[in-house]
């Protein structure tokens, strides 16, 4: 059974970013049950950032981080980018190694695209192009709440 936590914020706040991943685990992984999920929504304004998605112990077990002060729409959407990056690491798309993360090209081999602008390395080229519909498709669907 897949296992989500989020703290930070206010229950609201915390109980739509958990709405959020449970719906992007059913839209982007069906089929796994092992997942360990934690989204820590907290201040990230010294970072330069809205999200982080981190691979914690193995490919089943993230730590996702969004801006807490973000309005509801981009909130939502930031959440969605990160679970892309959370499928793109439990579906192996994406390794991440000691100071690298490395890209599971059409070839079948893992390129190092690490030092690649941030713009077109490529899990974020998929991420930006994914969290639009996921958002739409979120609004749309039981798991949104207004």
């Amino acid at each position: 059974m897949n296992f989500v936590l989020v703290t930070g914020s206010n229950i609201s706040r915390r109980s739509l970013a958990e709405n959020v991943v449970n719906f992007c685990i059913e839209e982007l992984m069906p089929r796994m049950r092992t997942l360990d999920i934690e989204v820590k929504i907290r201040s990230m304004k010294d970072e330069g950032a809205i999200g982080f998605c981190l691979e914690t112990d193995n490919n089943r077990t993230f730590e996702i981080d969004a801006e807490r002060t973000l309005d509801e729409e981009n909130f939502i959407e930031t959440i969605c980018h990160e679970m892309v990056h959370a499928w793109q690491g439990a579906t192996r798309k994406m390794k991440e190694k000691p100071n690298k993360r490395l890209w599971l090209c059409k070839d079948g081999k893992y390129r190092n695209y690490t030092n690649c602008a941030y713009m077109r390395q490529p899990w974020e080229v998929e991420a930006y192009r994914m969290q639009s519909g996921l958002l739409k498709k979120f609004k749309e669907s039981n798991y949104y709440v207004k």
